[in-house]
């Protein structure tokens, strides 16, 4: 009788969708990006640098209101410059990415989209660190929903509330063990993992797109660091650790001379943490020479000012400064002896992309570029992260997509 019943509700099933999938039109995607070059930088060795990104998916048009847009992509990212702070040279990564989104056209001024989305990333900090045991491996789930409306001709609002788990399953807190003595090892565990609410805003203008992007981090397990010893003999408190991350960006889309293509465009962050900093001066000491609150604050601004020069049907030249400049609210430097100095920490990058683009039909392109990349800055002690650094990456880049 079961199997009966199953048969005749997935005959009832297919029959109700049979209709929608004849009629729906499918275009497949894929797309295959690989820069290889070397990279050489002032203070260490000459390192051959390689990143591979590939996806796959497809875009599913099943009317006139109603569409699908899956993929997925793997990238990896070996040695080489580093933007992110606290990175070194040799960090290497590797991202398995799923994404599955719907949109929904509502009327003609408004869509509304829903995506759910996975991560898994392997980061191996070591060369004889083996992939899937890195400390800050993570598994990122999440869902977004998007609303799109269309003002004007000129006008296009969008506003997004995204809601991230993060995972970081062989993250323990080393000290945390040290001063439990092995008795508590789960207790030490987890530290690291976070639910991320994330609410966007975007405006398209004419040539001008402007985004508000608020982030708000909350740990599940990491206590917020406290000045004094607590009542269990530590100096963890009962508060959780939270960061708010606000950025603000807005950007121009000029052409000039009828050839050159400029886009330039201005990103300011806050960053504000209730978490502080302790700092020990032996590795095994359970006991901070040094307290600093707010030690995670900073404000940070970034600029970008692409420009692309069509020189023939198929040879475009590019050019891209970019200045970065990032100023800690609370923490201050430290010399090269490994102790703390008068002023705020300041990082200072600037990155210079120059190079040749040839694409001999639509689907193709190939690149041969140069990067230059400077950071200065008045933090002293390097024995761990290069802070003050002069670097050269040059090669080649190949993009296939259709």
């Amino acid at each position: 009788m079961l199997k009966k019943v199953f048969s005749f509700l997935s005959i009832i099933a297919v029959a109700a969708v049979a209709p929608v999938f004849s009629a729906t039109r499918v275009a497949p995607y894929y797309s295959l990006s690989f820069y290889e070059g070397v990279a050489i930088p002032s203070k260490g060795e000459w390192m051959m640098s390689t990143t591979l990104t590939a996806d796959i998916g497809g875009i599913f048009q099943f009317d006139q209101r109603h569409s699908a847009v899956g993929f997925y992509e793997i990238k990896y990212a070996g040695p080489g410059f580093k933007r992110q702070e606290g990175e070194k040279f040799t960090d290497r990564l590797m991202d398995h990415i799923i994404i599955g989104r719907h949109h929904y056209k509502i009327d003609e001024k408004h869509t509304f989209k829903t995506q759910l989305d996975y991560m898994k990333e392997y980061k191996r900090t070591g060369s004889n660190e083996v992939w899937g045991t890195g400390l800050y491996d993570l598994d990122r789930y999440g869902i977004a929903l998007y609303l799109d409306r269309k003002m004007s001709p000129d006008l296009t609002l969008s506003f997004a509330q995204q809601y991230h788990f993060l995972k970081f399953p062989n993250y323990t807190d080393l000290l945390a063990e040290f001063q439990a003595g092995g008795e508590a090892v789960e207790s030490s565990t987890g530290k690291q993992n976070q639910t991320s609410w994330q609410t966007q805003a975007m405006a398209w203008w004419k040539s001008y797109k402007f985004l508000f992007d608020l982030n708000v981090m909350s740990y599940e397990k990491q206590k917020v660091i406290s000045g004094t010893v607590q009542s269990d003999g530590t100096f963890y408190t009962g508060d959780l650790q939270k960061d708010i991350l606000i950025s603000l960006n807005a950007q121009q889309y000029l052409k000039l001379l009828g050839r050159i293509e400029f886009t330039p465009s201005v990103t300011v962050k806050f960053k504000d943490s209730n978490q502080n900093y302790q700092h020990f001066t032996v590795a095994n000491s359970t006991v901070p020479v040094a307290y600093f609150s707010d030690y995670y604050d900073y404000r940070q601004i970034m600029i970008s000012m692409p420009a692309v020069t069509k020189l023939t049907e198929k040879w475009d030249l590019y050019f891209n400064p970019e200045f970065d400049y990032k100023i800690y609210t609370s923490r201050p430097p430290r010399s090269g002896g490994n102790e703390f100095m008068d002023g705020k920490q300041t990082n200072f990058l600037t990155i210079f992309n120059f190079g040749f683009t040839f694409k001999p039909n639509d689907i193709t392109k190939t690149t041969l570029f140069y990067v230059f990349q400077n950071q200065a800055s008045n933090m002293e002690f390097e024995k761990y992260l290069p802070y003050n650094y002069t670097g050269h990456y040059m090669g080649i880049n190949f993009n296939y997509s259709f």
